[in-house]
């Protein structure tokens, strides 16, 4: 089975002024993303993802290093055809409708002008600009050119989705947008890597992410693998309880509520709120919940990233376990 996008030793830098020496903006990055998954690729900004999108894409030629688009160099036009690309700040021209922009697109991917009028009034009405459709781009809000972006970068269905901070600048209805659009994709066996700061979206959406800090990999595998720690805490809810036991639930909790029956208290650590369930059941009293609060991703990244001792960068990673599997 072919990676869909691969990674491997990837270096680029940059001279931020004639006489100012160079900056490497990416050191070593490798990672793999296999077929139809949504690979998150996470980092600070400044971290080098955008470097890393945009050598990817072909955009950019790197120092040292390869990536491959569908087993193809990422700068080759064949490979280029099967990728929807959506920058973080895309320029559109201004003069152009989203109709008539998505005509000229349409056909720099190839596509005839009957496909292009077939598939433009559904995917514009799927953006949310169905209303907005002869209208200059020039006049658009940035929420607006961030839905004409995707529709243009879908026209062609492409095998791969690139999205380079897709939901900044959105109000929370094109977020929800966005995100669906996202599934829509999944569920159609398209592979979309989502490249963002936002962790509580890599969380939501994404099944493996790289973790990428100053220019390296410093982590990678799916949000339960860096996340897998034990509880942080317990919230514990329960009825009919005896008054002795209610009160040493009470005592031992960091915080608590009573309303009518019903005690609601939460403990700290991963070993109090086991215990305190076990008691209600021997009691008999109802135990209506034991909830665990675990770390979450951005939780975990804030902590990685602040962590006083230099993080050392993971092994390469030529390709992800099912790539492996499949005698790759």
């Amino acid at each position: 089975m072919e990676c869909v996008l691969e990674v491997a030793g990837l270096r680029k830098s940059f001279r931020p002024g004639l006489l100012k020496p160079r900056i490497e903006a990416v050191r070593g990055v490798s990672f793999a993303v296999a077929p139809g998954e949504c690979f998150g690729l996470l980092g600070q900004n400044g971290a080098g993802k955008t470097t890393t999108i945009k050598v990817a894409t072909g955009l950019l030629r790197p120092d040292a290093g390869r990536a491959t688009l569908l087993g193809r160099p990422c700068g080759d036009a064949t490979a280029r055809r099967a990728l929807g690309f959506l920058p973080e700040n895309p320029y559109f021209h201004e003069h152009l409708t989203p109709r008539e922009g998505l005509q000229v697109y349409g056909r720099l991917n190839g596509l005839d002008a009957a496909t292009i009028a077939a598939r433009s009034p559904a995917l514009l009405g799927r953006v949310g600009l169905a209303d907005a459709a002869d209208r200059r781009l020039k006049g658009f809000s940035k929420g607006m050119r961030q839905r004409f972006g995707l529709a243009a970068s879908l026209l062609h269905e492409p095998e791969l989705l690139i999205l380079d901070e897709p939901l900044t600048g959105l109000d929370p209805g094109g977020r929800m947008l966005v995100k669906e659009l996202i599934v829509e994709q999944r569920q159609l066996g398209r592979t979309v890597v989502l490249c963002s700061h936002v962790l509580a979206d890599v969380e939501e959406l994404c099944d493996r992410v790289v973790v990428l800090h100053r220019g390296q990999v410093v982590r990678e595998g799916t949000i339960t693998e860096l996340l897998s720690s034990a509880p942080r805490s317990y919230e514990l809810c329960a009825q009919d309880l005896p008054a002795a036991l209610a009160a040493r639930i009470a005592a031992q909790a960091v915080r608590c509520h009573r309303a009518g029956e019903t005690l609601t208290a939460r403990f700290a650590g991963d070993r109090l709120g086991p215990e305190l369930a076990a008691e209600v059941h021997r009691e008999g009293g109802r135990l209506l919940s034991l909830t665990p609060e675990r770390e979450s991703l951005e939780e975990w990244f804030v902590r990685l990233v602040r962590s006083e001792a230099p993080v050392e960068p993971s092994p390469p990673a030529a390709a992800p376990p099912a790539l492996v599997e499949a005698g790759r």
